[in-house]
């Protein structure tokens, strides 16, 4: 293992660096060191537009796609996202950083909207990888946060089939078809603007010091930063533990409660709060399905070292066959799962006695301002001030009466 990926020159002084993910390639905590140096960036010229975490509303309004579940409560895209950030992007006259891993569900008409809503003259594209063998179990994990309820196996089976006729999961290869990425972005903005950043035997590090590199910041500005967000992988115990859950609660919530009550409740709990034992078995992943993914990241292997665009790192640790954990005996995980749901919802217990407890302090200071603007004679506007049509209301004891 090393400890960074060959020096990355910067991008020109211009350019807007579209960072596509994909999934599981340390996003999220860039992305999370990104938001936190905002005011450091823009110090340095660096606009990393919008107030959020990343651009994700900007990736959904491109591919149109609501977040959660359709006609159970879902979030609709909103339209106006990307623009909001493109035209932000575009007043900026120096370089730009944007980071959505949804990016890369783009097919290849709605790549060409993004490049051509920041400017193909700018527009420069990111990407990491890793070997697929490694995130075939992280990757199902994401998935049992949505819901899902198919075992890892059997989902190994359906996505690996070469008939394959992408029902279930079907962002799985929209995400993780290698070469396809290369190719659809290289094909919009020229093989010479696009980095590929491999992510395989070097340190944690490496990620942080390339965005600093090629957007020209101080190397100490990121990497300090990349503990600020964790998404670490679920053990074999505490992905059956979900996946029995999801079954279980099948049908009977609507995507805002799920996302609320399971995803930030009970998943965000087990995820932050518990650390699985030295002992506690990880996810197996089957032979002949780690020989499957083999082969198809030597053919993404041989097309991306075609295509021209600049790779850092090893491309060859993309198609060595991963290894995997031994199997796991399903009486054992039977066993362990209860230890580990009376862990997860004990601290779910307490974080939702914290909210508890601070709503309840809020609605505390709120009742004592009314009461306190009532004896006074005023009406409570306890959100915005009111119009200006309605100040006559404020201070007479007939305010209330029609005039």
């Amino acid at each position: 293992m090393v400890d960074r990926l060959p020096r990355a020159a910067p991008l020109p002084s211009d350019a807007v660096a579209l960072h596509i993910g994909i999934h599981k390639t340390g996003t999220t905590a860039i992305q999370a060191a990104l938001a936190d140096a905002r005011p450091e960036l823009a110090a340095h010229g660096v606009l990393y537009p919008g107030k959020g975490q990343a651009q994700h509303g900007a990736a959904m309004a491109i591919l149109d796609r609501p977040w959660g579940w359709v006609g159970r409560g879902e979030k609709p895209a909103n339209p106006r996202a990307f623009e909001r950030i493109a035209a932000e992007s575009r007043r900026h006259p120096g370089r730009v950083i944007i980071s959505s891993e949804t990016f890369c569900q783009c097919d290849d008409g709605q790549a060409a909207r993004v490049v051509d809503g920041l400017g193909l003259d700018r527009t420069h594209v990111i990407v990491a990888f890793r070997n697929l063998g490694r995130l075939l179990p992280s990757t199902w994990q994401q998935y049992l946060k949505y819901g899902r309820t198919t075992p890892y196996e059997r989902w190994l089976e359906v996505i690996l089939d070469p008939d394959y006729d992408g029902k279930m999961t079907p962002t799985f290869w929209q995400r993780n078809d290698q070469s396809a990425q290369v190719r659809r972005w290289a094909n919009q903005v020229g093989a010479d603007r696009v980095v590929v950043l491999i992510l395989e035997n070097v340190a944690e590090d490496a990620l942080f010091l390339a965005f600093a590199e090629m957007l020209n910041l101080p190397e100490d500005l990121l990497t300090p930063r990349k503990h600020l967000s964790t998404n670490r992988s679920m053990s074999a115990v505490e992905a059956e533990f979900l996946r029995r859950l999801n079954h279980a609660l099948r049908g009977r919530l609507d995507w805002p409660a799920y996302q609320e009550l399971v995803r930030h409740g009970v998943v965000g709990a087990m995820l932050s709060g518990r650390r699985p034992g030295p002992g506690e078995p990880r996810l197996h992943t089957p032979d002949w399905a780690l020989d499957a993914v083999a082969l198809r990241a030597a053919r993404d292997v041989e097309a991306i070292r075609a295509s021209g665009v600049t790779v850092l790192g090893d491309l060859d640790a993309l198609r060595v066959r991963a290894s995997s954990p031994p199997p796991v005996d399903p009486e054992s995980l039977n066993l362990l799962s209860t230890d580990a749901a009376v862990e997860v919802v004990a601290h779910e217990i307490l974080a939702s006695s914290a909210r508890w407890n601070t709503e309840q302090r809020r609605n505390t200071g709120q009742t004592a301002m009314r009461r306190s603007t009532a004896k006074r004679g005023r009406s409570w506007f306890p959100v915005k001030r009111p119009p200006q049509s309605w100040r006559w209301l404020r201070k007479s004891p007939t305010a209330s009466r029609v005039r």
